[in-house]
């Protein structure tokens, strides 16, 4: 069977303007004004949840606070978030031609209410989120849950997604990591992907 494990932010979802204003207001609303570019940026190229660490260590301000008050905003913004171009179209496309589709994402518990505002939900077998609880990207344990629960074959298991975290997260599952990289992603590809693509038209 081949099966297609996907990430969603900055993948399916075009959802990173929701993510950085999230960022920048939850770092405004603790007296510390950042920059978008910059918290685009480090949420792509280490992760949301690194970077709201890092401001937090650096200005002292309490983590678990910043992170609950960005969790807050973002979560009632969830219906500013639509799909990338092509992203229903490849997903159908795909799932007729045999590929089984995953998701694995740092995205907590307004994952399901995001997918179902976008009709998607119905298009995976299993999405597991951060409220699975396992271990963050780069460590493979919840790919790997996937791939021992649905009898998933290393060579026709792929994880596709738009930052380096994830390409690794796949080669340390083992399996082949597609990384998407359109116009204006800041990710650096590190060698870690199999392959890159411009366009979600291409893995069809």
């Amino acid at each position: 069977m081949n099966a297609f494990i996907w990430d969603l932010d900055g993948t399916l979802l075009d959802s990173y303007g929701v993510i950085v204003s999230g960022t920048v207001d939850a770092c405004l609303s603790f007296g510390l004004a950042v920059k978008k570019e910059e918290a685009h940026r480090q949420a792509i190229q280490h992760s949301v949840n690194w970077y709201l660490q890092t401001v937090s260590r650096d200005f002292g301000l309490p983590f678990e606070e910043v992170q609950a008050r960005y969790s807050e905003i973002s979560g009632q913004r969830k219906g500013d978030i639509h799909l990338l171009p092509y992203a229903r179209a490849v997903l159908d496309g795909l799932k007729e031609q045999g590929v089984c589709h995953f998701v694995y994402t740092h995205r907590g518990k307004t994952t399901d209410a995001v997918l179902k505002n976008l009709g998607l939900n119905d298009c995976f077998t299993e999405i597991v989120t951060s409220q699975n609880g396992f271990s963050r990207k780069p460590v493979p344990d919840a790919i790997l849950y996937l791939m021992d629960k649905y009898g998933l074959a290393p060579e026709t298991t792929f994880y596709v997604g738009d930052r380096t975290i994830d390409m690794d997260c796949a080669r340390n599952a083992g399996i082949r990591g597609i990384l998407f990289l359109p116009e204006g992603n800041y990710c650096v590809p590190n060698g870690a992907e199999s392959r890159i693509i411009r366009d979600l038209r291409d893995l069809l």
